[in-house]
């Protein structure tokens, strides 16, 4: 048996044992590790598949008259080597996602950042909420994981616990079996009856209004913390922004009865211990960083924080336990492109982008209207690819380089979830000439530097050591598979946060509703929510799983169905353009709420986000996918 690691960009970071060789080859959860304990989700075996996939490209391509034709290594390196040299930095833009974490994983951040290309900024996933977070409490951080067991109690805000992060939802599993109530509020469509003791289904995007709401009740009990004022800040503007409604006007605005709301209350209020777990989809809303920050000040309000068992859990950075390798240098205002309007703001520079360099994001389909992302793409010069299959953007592409991929390469990780770092091993031989991302930018560097950013993988993983928060050395986390970061158990203990005064920050403002307007063409509209799928992980879904037209999962009480039922196809219309659809009721959905999974492909007529449109969060510029209205006609 040898021991590697997952690298999807996942909180629970699991730790593989891996027997076998090549298409042989079988991955199971590693049962040594604390956290992984022996299982992991569907998303892991299917690793092996896509490694092994017939589609897979494992050799480099150059396309030659709109055809896609091999080329050597070398020649390939010749190409980008030329490219690179002949363009000025000001003309190539570095577009790098999380299709893959870990130390060695930040080489092409290094290697353009030396240059001095233009570089992107903003999220596509979490980023608004994890600013709130730290805004919030001064730092980035919660309980350990196995604290969830040692509370009566488990709020779960959003977090579909059948589609992800398999670890925490072992854990409020057993928490339950030991006698803790688990309430779970979202606007449905997810698994988490089966978690469940209470459901509370929910307006989407409004879960500051619920928050606020069981904040005004706790205090209006008398049962607030009794260490608020001496461990915040900004309680007396807090208090006037919950105060300016009523009750019954913030539960409407999140449409919670009272009566359900009076049932979150009184465990906040009587529990002992209560664990709050904020789903990543709470921040998707042009208001998400506020829905954040309002869950976090009810768990400060109701004194659920800093305590065994009590706590907020969010999301940690997976590169806190690590120092970083290499310096970053300083880059200029004006080289820094945002994420979900790249083609709008680079057609106002003087300078013209000539050269794209796309890793780690399947950059032409993931963004909010990705048909621009696409159009940016089609119209550059020369645009190099580095990844695995024919996507949406390696399809637009003018020289494609194959990776290898999770297990067919090393790297050292850290965990957005947990306080574990994992070694992932290569204990497969990359198909055919992939080369692991690192080995390319390496070599790439080699070639353009006379300095060499990228030292030897050994060296970065050493010097990503240095940060002091792991005990063990390289070579003892390489032969047992993993160490554990020293951190505290309890986050934030005895409400101490993270600023120079100890308090944490009160958030200043309750933003009003979202409004939406309807069209002409419907009655009404619904929030478009694109949410995770449970076997693939985002865009990294074979071709011959996207046959016919994908599924929109809508409500039966829905006013945007318009004498349309289950198995009808529609048209999913939004201001950007439509797509088809076949509809599937399901009457657990909020609705006002309409779900399709993400990741489908463009070219397939899979993917929804040609039609979303790139509204940006409150913080931490993030894209503000569920914000999208839609409505549906018939086809």
């Amino acid at each position: 048996m040898k021991v590697s690691s997952c690298t999807l960009d996942c909180p629970d970071l699991c730790s593989f044992s891996v027997e076998g060789d090549g298409e042989k080859a079988r991955v199971r959860g590693n049962p040594d590790h604390p956290f992984t304990r022996g299982f992991t989700c569907n998303k892991g075996p299917a690793l092996l598949k896509r490694i092994n996939h017939p589609d897979r490209i494992v050799h480099p391509l150059l396309k030659k008259n709109g055809e896609f034709t091999p080329i050597s290594w070398d020649n390939a390196f010749d190409l980008c080597e030329e490219r690179i040299k002949g363009f000025s930095p000001e003309e190539i833009l570095h577009i790098k996602g999380f299709g893959y974490r870990g130390v060695l994983a930040k080489a092409s951040k290094v290697f353009f950042n030396h240059l001095g290309a233009l570089e992107v900024y903003g999220s596509l996933c979490d980023e608004a909420g994890c600013e709130a977070v730290a805004t919030d409490f001064g730092t980035l951080d919660h309980n350990d994981p196995e604290e969830i067991l040692n509370s009566d109690c488990i709020v779960n805000w959003g977090r579909d616990l059948s589609r992800s992060s398999v670890h925490y939802a072992a854990l409020v599993r057993q928490a339950r079996k030991n006698g803790a109530r688990v309430i779970s509020i979202s606007p449905g469509g997810d698994g988490n009856p089966a978690f469940s003791d209470d459901m509370v289904l929910t307006r989407p995007g409004t879960d500051r209004f619920l928050a606020a709401a069981l904040c005004r009740m706790i205090i209006d009990s008398g049962k607030a913390n009794p260490e608020l004022a001496a461990c915040s800040k900004g309680l007396d503007v807090f208090l006037q922004q919950i105060g300016s409604h009523s009750l019954e006007e913030l539960l409407s605005y999140c449409d919670v009865s009272l009566e359900d709301a009076k049932m979150i209350f009184r465990a906040y209020r009587d529990c002992s211990a209560v664990s709050s777990l904020i789903g990543w989809g709470v921040q998707r809303y042009v208001h998400g960083a506020e829905n954040v920050r309002y869950i976090n000040a009810l768990g400060v309000i109701s004194g659920h924080i800093g305590r065994s068992g009590a706590g907020i859990y969010y999301n940690i950075s997976s590169s806190r336990n690590f120092a970083p390798w290499a310096l970053k240098k300083k880059v200029p205002p004006q080289r820094s492109i945002p994420l979900q309007s790249m083609k709008d703001t680079l057609e106002q520079r003087e300078m013209k982008v000539r050269m794209i360099w796309v890793d780690g994001i399947n950059v032409a389909n993931q963004v909010p209207d990705c048909s621009s992302a696409a159009a940016l793409l089609e119209e550059t010069e020369f645009v190099v690819g580095v990844d695995a299959f024919m996507n949406d953007t390696l399809m637009r592409c003018d020289l494609i380089l194959p990776c290898a991929l999770t297990m067919e390469r090393e790297d050292l990780l850290g965990s957005a979830g947990n306080n574990f770092v994992n070694w992932s091993a290569k204990v497969l031989e990359p198909r055919g000439e992939a080369r692991s991302d690192f080995e390319i930018m390496r070599e790439l560097g080699s070639r353009i530097f006379d300095n060499n950013p990228i030292p030897e993988a050994e060296e970065c993983l050493h010097r990503a050591l240095g940060a002091g928060m792991i005990d063990e050395s390289l070579e003892e986390i390489k032969q047992r598979g993993f160490a554990r970061g020293k951190w505290p158990a309890v986050a934030y203990e005895g409400l101490r946060f993270g600023y120079e005064d100890g308090k944490c920050r009160l958030p200043e403002n309750l933003s009003q509703p979202e409004q939406s307007s309807s069209p002409e063409s419907s009655a009404s509209c619904f929030s478009l929510l694109t949410l995770l799928r449970r076997n693939r992980l985002h865009s990294q879904i074979p071709e011959d799983e996207q046959q016919g037209l994908p599924i929109l999962y809508i409500s039966d009480s829905s006013p945007c169905l318009c004498g349309l039922s289950d198995g009808s196809r529609a048209l999913l219309k939004t201001e950007l353009g439509e797509m088809k659809v076949v509809l599937q009721i399901d009457p657990s959905i909020h609705p006002e709420a309409a779900i399709i999974r993400r990741g489908g492909w463009m070219k397939h007529g899979h993917s929804a986000n040609p039609i979303i449109a790139p509204l940006i969060t409150d913080m931490g510029y993030g894209a503000a996918y569920y914000s999208q209205k839609a409505w549906l006609e018939c086809l």
